[in-house]
């Protein structure tokens, strides 16, 4: 648990960027956050941009998938 892993971004099926992350959360997430496309509702990721309208994705979005393993 919280051992890390690897993830990789697809973007219309070419992969466009790879790491490695060091820790992962290791059970339990906030149940007051979530997990959002094109918009965040919660705790923004960045700041300086703010969350609800301020970080509105105004682009196309056609699918999304994430795969845990």
């Amino acid at each position: 648990m919280g051992k890390g892993g690897n993830r990789t971004l697809f973007v219309n099926d070419k992969k466009v960027a790879e790491e490695t992350i060091s820790r992962t959360q290791p059970m339990v997430f906030s149940a007051d956050e979530t997990e959002d496309v094109g918009v965040d509702l919660a705790t923004p990721v960045v700041e300086t941009i703010g969350a609800e309208a301020a970080s509105r994705f105004t682009g196309s979005i056609r699918s999304v998938k994430i795969e845990v393993r």
